[in-house]
Formats: C-alpha cells, structure tokens, sequence
C-alpha cells in the first residue's frame, strides 16, 4: 500500500498490539495499587474515628467542627465508594487469564467493600454503634482479604524468585502453593468459579441498593450541621 512493505505493516501492527498489552498491564497494575491505598485509608479512617470525636470536642468554633468532621466523612466515605468503584474491574472473567488475580481473595474483598457502601446507604453509622462496628468488620475484612491476595498471591512472583535454590517452589512450599491455586492465571477454574460466586454477591448488594433508593431510605431524624449531639451519641 502506497509502496510500504506489507513485512513492515504487520511489524507495526505488531508493535501496536504489543503497546496495547503494556498498556492494559499498566493500567490493572495501577488499579490494583490504587485500591490498595484507598482500602487502608477507608480502614484507617474508620478505625480514627474516636480520635476525630476527640478532637472534635475541643473546637470551640463550630465552622472548625463542622469542617473536621466533613473531612473524616468525606474521606471515609469515598474511599469505601472509589474501592467499589475500581473494583468493579475485577469482575472481568477474560481479566483472570491476562493478569494474575488473587482468587478468591480480590473479588470477595471488593464484595465486602459493596456491603459497607449499602449499609452508609439504608442506615446512619455514626448515630448508631452497632451499625458502626458492622462497617468497621466489613471494611476490615475487605483490606484484610485485599492485601492478603496482593502480598501473598499477585506478588508471589518476586517471593518465589528470591527463594535459595535449596527451598522447593513446589505445592509443598507456602509461596508455591499459594501461586499454583489462588492465582487466576495458574488455575483458571478457581478463577471461573470465583467469578460466579463473588459476582452474584455483588449483584445482590447492587439489587440492595437499588431497592433501598427505591423505598426512600433516608434518616428519620432532620440532618444537623451542629456535631454536639453526634459526639453524645458516640
């Protein structure tokens, strides 16, 4: 065409698909650091929040109160949601061949983080201290889940490359065993079959939520800018 090679075209078409493979490992390598940062900021936030009641009380201002408690919801909130969100990439079952992902731990750990979100929906957390401790328990088992696959399953790859030559990398060995069963790449039946669990948890959680919307669910009580009565309930 136009005097061009045709061994030159599929050397460029080539190069092409091979800059698109980078560049979707980049992007799932980006995800998976993103969420990892988000989960421990989502956890951390919650397990601060008695710190943040405790400074609360000693702002004599009540903009000052007002702004520092806007500052713990918001960004307890969003991370909750921005983990759900970028999770949702997870749930790709052609994902699982290209990229190693820790299953079941990822997907069920984003599962959790979709059980916090529709509870901030239908209830009011911080009025309530059952509610409150069933959010921390979810947030904590979703990092928990999450970092555990991303140390011990998707970065397995560097463990076993350090081991001594005398350590067996074989199904025996923790780091082997972990990398022949629960990455998606290695064993694509778990995988598979993870998708299907984790996947129809996170539609009944969505399903939840839409229902909830539905039904109206808001606080009965009118919402207060003023964080005394907050403090007291906590």
């Amino acid at each position: 065409m136009f005097g061009i090679p045709i061994s030159l075209l599929f050397q460029a078409a080539g190069s092409a698909q091979t800059y698109v493979t980078a560049g979707s490992v980049y992007t799932e390598n980006t995800i998976t650091v993103l969420i990892e940062i988000l989960a421990v900021l989502a956890i951390s936030m919650q397990i601060a929040r008695g710190y943040f009641l405790r400074i609360l009380r000693k702002f004599t201002l009540r903009l000052a109160a007002d702004i520092w408690w806007l500052l713990f919801v918001l960004l307890r909130d969003a991370s909750i949601f921005l983990v759900l969100f970028l999770g949702v990439s997870l749930f790709w079952p052609g994902t699982y061949q290209d990229y190693p992902i820790a299953v079941p731990f990822q997907p069920l750990a984003i599962d959790f983080f979709a059980f916090a979100l529709v509870l901030l929906l239908v209830v009011d957390t911080d009025e309530v201290p059952k509610w409150n401790s069933l959010l921390t328990i979810f947030v904590l088992i979703g990092t928990t889940l999450y970092l555990f696959g991303t140390v011990f399953v998707t970065e397995n790859a560097v463990a076993l490359a350090t081991l001594p030559p005398t350590v067996s990398t074989s199904t025996s060995n923790f780091w082997g065993f972990m990398n022949t069963y629960f990455n998606s790449e290695n064993n694509p039946a778990m995988g598979i079959y993870t998708f299907y669990v984790t996947f129809t948890i996170l539609l009944i959680a969505g399903a939840a939520a839409v229902a909830a919307s539905f039904k109206g669910s808001y606080p009965r009580k009118s919402i207060e800018t003023n964080p005394k009565p907050i403090v007291k309930q906590a």
